[in-house]
């Protein structure tokens, strides 16, 4: 089975955080997969017979079929997420399985395809991934989104758990023998990378590494293709963001953040060049919605198993 083969469309099941005293949550096989994050606490997890220590910080990624139990050592906070990747017509008569569910030959129908079963894959419980804030920051999304229960925050958290995927293939997903990036140097991709990449720092040379061309020729395909430099293009996306982001009213210190530029006094001055007014002035404006509340979620969690 190839990852090719299957459509990517993210199906929450269930989201939240699990905020429990010390707990045993016994052996189970799983059908789809979990997002399982470790915000305070201590936890075990075995995995086919191993134990793996778990503890704040740690990202862990369990998968179909995935033979395992839980142990909560202490006081713990765990996110997690629920959820197919991959589309299947029955996915709507799937459920999370309970502790002691080892049989799932009833259900075969029901389990998603395992990544490890592709080709392309080899991923371990506990991640490691280049960009562990990004990925830890879209998980707690997810969760904000999909707690909302409307049809908007849903399709949000549904979107970003595409995004969370793409992280995770850019880590973990293997070059099939013979593939070369010089026989891919169309730049249909650019779009996609910059907007997932748009908080962090994206250098020319990195893009056309990744293209497999040269940083003079990257730069001439680049202006070909889009009719502007790189440059230009990315500063246009970063500041089309923050005018969301402002809108939305977010303080411009976490505007600046958020769109990748180096310190707010930088963000104030590329956002005038551009648009002609200081994101202060845009703000007023536009007419601003109100501030949103950022309570932390998982403050006010359920208490349901992960």
């Amino acid at each position: 089975m190839m990852l090719e083969e299957l459509d990517i469309v993210p199906y929450i099941r269930n989201a939240d955080y699990a905020i429990r005293p010390p707990f045993f949550l016994g052996e189970r096989r799983l059908l789809d997969y979990i997002i399982f994050y470790v915000q305070e606490g201590t936890f075990e997890i075995r995995l086919d017979g191993i134990g793996y220590l778990l503890r704040p910080g740690d990202l862990c990624f369990l998968q179909p079929g995935d033979r395992h139990s839980i142990r909560g050592l202490d006081n713990t906070i765990n996110p997690y997420i629920h959820l197919d990747f991959f589309y299947q017509p029955t996915r709507a008569r799937s459920f999370i399985t309970k502790p002691g569910q080892v049989d799932l030959e009833p259900y075969a129908a029901l389990m998603q395809p395992r990544l490890n079963d592709c080709g392309e894959f080899n991923l371990p419980l506990k991640l490691n991934v280049s960009q562990p804030r990004r990925m830890r920051d879209l998980t707690l999304k997810i969760i904000e989104a999909w707690r909302e229960q409307t049809v908007i925050g849903k399709m949000t958290a549904q979107k970003l758990a595409y995004e969370w995927f793409l992280l995770l293939a850019e880590d973990y997903m293997l070059e099939p023998p013979g593939a070369s990036t010089q026989q891919r140097p169309l730049l249909n991709w650019i779009t996609s990378y910059f907007a997932f990449h748009i908080s962090e720092p994206i250098a020319v040379s990195d893009m056309a590494k990744r293209a497999g061309l040269s940083p003079s020729r990257f730069n001439v395909l680049f202006k070909a293709t889009f009719g502007t430099t790189p440059y230009q293009y990315l500063l246009g996306m970063r500041i089309d963001h923050a005018k969301e982001l402002l809108g939305n009213g977010y303080p411009i210190k976490v505007v600046s953040q958020y769109c990748g530029f180096a310190d707010e006094h930088y963000f104030c001055k590329a956002f005038k060049s551009v648009t002609g007014l200081t994101p202060g002035q845009y703000r007023y404006q536009e007419g601003p919605a109100p501030s949103r509340s950022k309570a932390e979620g998982a403050k006010h969690g359920g208490t349901k198993l992960g």
